[in-house]
């Protein structure tokens, strides 16, 4: 086509509240060029307007743009030679829409008129779809709030696996009744005398210029009857050589698409294309569009209608006609419409033609589903008054099957109940729980003939029956002994099962309380004015304590036994109830009713607190460990009050080679309470080494990655030992004193005596050594190679073999009698803080408690 108008970009406004660009553009002629785009407008973003920028100077023509944004006939060109889907996929890299930008000009009479190859959306939709965008309508919401199923309508998700997948096959051989036309390619091999082979391309005028023989007239001919032309031909003018015809490369023809598809317009597709290949070519027909009336129309009249429900439900498709240059097809809008939801295969809105009732819609959704329940169904149906209408639809009769349908129709399928009515439950403790079929007069040993279909360590005295009233609906429990069920099948204690029950048996190991949570809350939800929650609350010495079900004639023996039973430590004749009451003036009064389980069982009310005493001064067992240099060490079980004295007394008391000075005692809270603190510090430690690594702490002694990793293993590697300075010798010689009580989980080593003296900390060489009483600490700190640079002299402590620690009191302390040295001593020389940082210096304090942890372990191999 000759260029007619060429685009200038006049102004663009911005629109504040929108936030949008238009691009106002005005025509005027420039002679004989050829039209390669037409820039409308832009809305809604500026950065829309950058990428139509950035594109168009990546075509190059940039300068051009420019300069008055006229682009230079090269250019017009260099686009024009692009083919459409690389000039589509260059527009969707800058972020535009081409069919909004390219491709219409206006005649005279304002009519759309569309170029070559490029087909812009109609005005009307992009004004729909640009009123949606903007803004909701009051008729667009309540056109959205009629539907509240939001149904797809079938058929339309064919076309969004794009043009590609349907493009029509280029390299099949091409059918004999094929018509021939301009632009088709003719293989010609010739054979015999002579052997040459022709390409040869039908002209405008429907002939090939055969080589030796002429031009020659084929249009118009079916490619079987072309064959035998030129086979007649060659067979004729050129003797002893024969001919064998193939097609070759296959002509374009040009098409139109029309009415309801997302890009309407006009179409080069190739000559074997059929209807359904032209309209994936134009996106695919929109959601006002008839799928069941695509019409082909050839020289103004229709010459087939195609039915896509043929094609998408029967897979027919021999209305797919094929096409030829000029025909045009063209999509009505979409006629009748009703939906249809529920158990369907296929739930959607379907176009309706012949199909006016109820059973034919079903069919088009796909039947029925397996869960589909007949009986409950309804229509809902707009009535003249425009309000819904619900029409009830019994879909197992011929007249609900044969109910006419109308415009807008939806149509419901019920589903059936998971409720299974002929059924009863096995919970807890069986080898195979689950749902059992249900029978009239079907009874527990029906279902559990014996204790071998129980797990190990049941509890065959006691087991529970979750009953769901058909009258009340309401959940109720019965208790029953399963031994006496067994002893007596088949009578009153073999309890009688009914639809919908659930046997719980137990076991002596799982927490009850924790098993009927659930029945509990329904129990508690149940409970009306005038009538108490059916529950009872059990405590004390029992197995599982808690909140339990409440039967009719429930007593105190049936509640204990729900509960697991008495423990040791029970006191069977003294309990107590605690029962809520109200009196005559409507206020609440509690009762306290004594019991005694040696007695007849006391009837249980919903509400009560059973609590079951302990036998007084009841203690579970506690016992002491005693190591080491003891006559006969091991674990001691203890009364309570017993004293370690006494327990030394009964271990034998201690060897002639026992070192009571270094003797270590520990406590199990103290355990715990070391355990915390180690915790505490390995997480600040691990934050600091965090704050190094991140650069937080510059400018001071560094702590390479592998110290700071042996510091955790250091701490990961201490175990508490809960230890607690005790003074043994003074113990035995004055217990009257000096002895204590102990506690369960207590530990008394006592180390055999070995002469060391051990050096930790701030020292050039950290080590132990012979004990010898001439030498005071400063020798022993000499002996291991003296104070290291950032020892603090003026702090040096020692921890003494029975744990306690010596502090100084004064520079001269080292020559006092309070500053001598024992065996088993460790004298700790402690790192001067103020020249290093925090770090550095739990470092160093890691690697003393380490040290000293190996020394007390030492100290424990004794």
């Amino acid at each position: 086509m000759k260029l007619e108008h060429f685009i200038t970009l006049q102004r663009f406004n911005i629109l504040a509240k929108k936030s949008a660009v238009v691009v106002m553009y005005h025509c005027a002629p420039i002679g004989n060029l050829t039209f390669i785009f037409a820039m409308a407008f832009m809305r809604r973003f500026m950065t829309r307007l950058i990428r139509v920028l950035c594109a168009i100077l990546a075509m190059g023509i940039g300068s051009a743009f420019a300069q008055g944004f006229t682009p230079t006939p090269e250019q017009i060109q260099q686009f024009k030679n692009m083919s459409p889907a690389q000039q589509q996929q260059m527009a969707e890299a800058a972020g535009i829409d081409l069919n909004a930008l390219l491709g219409s000009r206006q005649s005279n009479n304002n009519q759309p008129v569309l170029t070559e190859d490029i087909q812009p959306r109609s005005a009307t939709v992009d004004s729909k779809k640009d009123a949606e965008t903007e803004s909701e309508t009051e008729d667009s919401a309540t056109k959205k709030n009629s539907d509240p199923t939001k149904l797809p309508l079938f058929g339309r998700d064919l076309f969004a696996s794009g043009v590609e997948a349907f493009r029509p096959a280029t390299d099949i051989p091409v059918p004999a009744n094929y018509v021939l036309g301009p632009g088709d390619t003719l293989v010609i091999q010739l054979y015999g005398k002579e052997n040459i082979a022709h390409s040869l391309v039908l002209n405008r005028e429907g002939q090939i210029q055969f080589p030796q023989i002429g031009p020659v007239t084929l249009a118009g001919l079916t490619f079987e009857k072309a064959q035998k032309v030129i086979e007649q031909i060659v067979s004729e003018q050129m003797i002893g050589i024969k001919a064998s015809v193939t097609m070759g490369a296959l002509r374009t023809i040009r098409i139109f698409v029309l009415g309801e598809v997302e890009r309407p317009g006009s179409f080069t597709v190739g000559s074997l294309a059929t209807m359904t290949n032209a309209l994936f070519a134009s996106g695919g027909i929109t959601e006002v569009g008839s799928m069941r009336n695509v019409q082909l129309k050839r020289g103004g009249q229709v010459i087939t209608s195609l039915d896509l429900y043929d094609l998408l439900l029967l897979g027919d498709t021999s209305k797919d006609s094929r096409l030829l240059p000029g025909d045009v097809i063209f999509v009505p809008p979409i006629g009748k419409t009703v939906s249809v939801t529920g158990q369907v295969k296929r739930p959607a809105t379907y176009e309706i033609k012949k199909e006016a009732t109820v059973n034919t819609l079903i069919q088009l959704a796909g039947g029925l589903t397996n869960n589909a329940y007949l009986p409950i169904s309804y229509l809902v149906r707009h009535d003249s008054f425009g309000e819904r209408t619900l029409i009830n639809i019994d879909l197992s009769t011929p007249q609900g099957k044969q109910y006419e349908l109308q415009d807008g129709d939806l149509l419901s399928i019920a589903s059936k109940l998971d409720f299974v009515n002929n059924q009863v439950t096995l919970a807890g403790h069986v080898k195979r729980p689950g749902p059992r079929s249900w029978k009239p007069d079907l009874r527990f040993t029906d279902l559990i003939p014996s204790p071998r279909e129980l797990l190990p360590n049941p509890d065959i005295d006691i087991a529970l029956i979750q009953r769901f009233s058909l009258e009340t609906r309401r959940v109720e429990v019965l208790l029953f002994s399963p031994t006496e069920a067994w002893q007596s099948p088949g009578s009153a204690k073999d309890p009688l099962l009914q639809g919908f029950d659930v046997v719980q048996l137990f076991n002596y190991d799982d927490k009850r309380d924790e098993q009927l949570a659930d029945v509990v809350t329904q129990l508690e939800a149940q409970a009306r004015f005038n009538e108490r929650k059916k529950v009872v609350a059990i405590s004390g010495s029992v197995r599982f304590p808690g909140v339990y079900p409440i039967s009719e004639g429930m007593t105190t023996k049936d509640l204990i036994q729900l509960a697991g039973g008495l423990t040791e430590s029970a006191l069977d004749t003294n309990g107590e109830i605690t029962r809520y009451g109200i009196d005559e003036e409507r206020r609440r009064v509690v009762i306290h009713i004594a019991v005694n389980f040696s007695d007849e069982p006391v009837p249980i009310e919903p509400g009560d607190t059973l609590q079951v005493k302990q036998i007084p001064l009841w203690k579970q067992k506690e016992t002491v460990e005693i190591l080491g240099e003891v006559m006969f060490p091991g674990t001691y079980t203890i009364l309570p009050g017993e004293t370690l004295v006494d327990v030394l007394t009964r271990a034998g008391g201690l060897t002639p080679h026992a070192y009571p000075l270094g003797a270590v005692f520990s406590r199990q809270e103290l355990r715990e309470l070391e355990q915390q603190r180690l915790t505490e510090l390995k997480d600040k430690l691990q934050s600091e080494i965090a704050a190094r690594s991140a650069g937080l702490a510059t400018g001071q002694e560094e702590i390479g990655v592998e110290e700071a990793e042996q510091l955790i293993k250091n701490l990961n590697s201490i175990k508490p030992l809960g230890r607690m300075v005790i003074d043994l010798p003074a113990i035995l010689e004055n217990s009257a004193h000096h002895d204590f009580q102990l506690e369960h989980g207590d530990t008394l080593t006592i180390p055999r005596y070995k002469p060391s003296v051990t050096v930790v900390g701030e020292v050039q060489y950290p080590t132990s050594h012979f004990y010898d009483p001439s030498l005071d600490a400063q020798t022993y700190i000499e002996r291991s190679g003296g104070f290291k640079k950032n020892a603090d002299e003026a702090r040096v402590y020692i921890v003494k073999a029975n744990g306690s620690v010596m502090q100084p009191d004064n520079s001269a302390w080292f020559r006092s009698n309070k500053g001598r040295i024992q065996p088993g001593d460790t004298i700790v020389v402690p790192l001067e803080t103020d020249r290093v940082d925090k770090l550095t210096v739990w470092a160093r304090a890691t690697q003393i408690i380490y040290q000293a942890a190996l020394g007390a372990a030492a100290l424990k191999a004794f």
